[in-house]
């Protein structure tokens, strides 16, 4: 199966507090993806956890370097899959911004699983309930949920 991530299991995993989900998701066969878009929120909210302060704050100081040093970023992120945004997507982003009272982000990350055949996302973000439903997407908060897609 296709499962496309949202940058908050990234995070969550990050900061030890959400580990479950995604060490089910890199133990299984399944395809693994992210975005750019959840690269980059991800990036960002790493680079706060690691340097302990904001990341704006982080840039300011030309700490970058020396945050990112101590954490093995490209090889955790080699793990997934990295989807395109078509053009496409972006004005079905708009449509499910309006119908779904979407952010801009998350509205991109559901257009590009409708473009690209992607039937599940993993999030802990509510806001993707009532546009997975809609849009015959399976929504994966734990591991209950991807244990009863498997049937196990």
């Amino acid at each position: 199966m296709k499962i496309l991530l949202d940058s908050g299991i990234l995070i969550e995993y990050e900061k030890q507090s959400k580990t479950e989900l995604l060490d089910a998701l890199l133990e299984s066969d399944h395809q693994i993806f992210i975005n750019p878009i959840v690269f980059s929120e991800y990036i960002y909210q790493l680079l706060g956890i690691l340097g302990g302060r904001s990341p704006m704050s982080i840039c300011e100081s030309g700490k970058i370097n020396e945050t990112l040093s101590n954490h093995d970023t490209k090889t955790f992120l080699s793990c997934f899959q990295v989807l395109s945004i078509p053009d496409a997507a972006l004005p079905l982003a708009v449509d499910y911004m309006k119908q779904y009272n979407l952010l801009p982000n998350d509205a991109l990350l559901i257009a590009s699983c409708k473009i690209h055949s992607i039937s599940i996302v993993a999030s802990y973000d509510a806001d993707f309930f009532n546009a997975c439903k809609e849009e015959g997407i399976e929504l994966v908060t734990k591991v209950a949920d991807l244990s009863r897609l498997l049937g196990k």
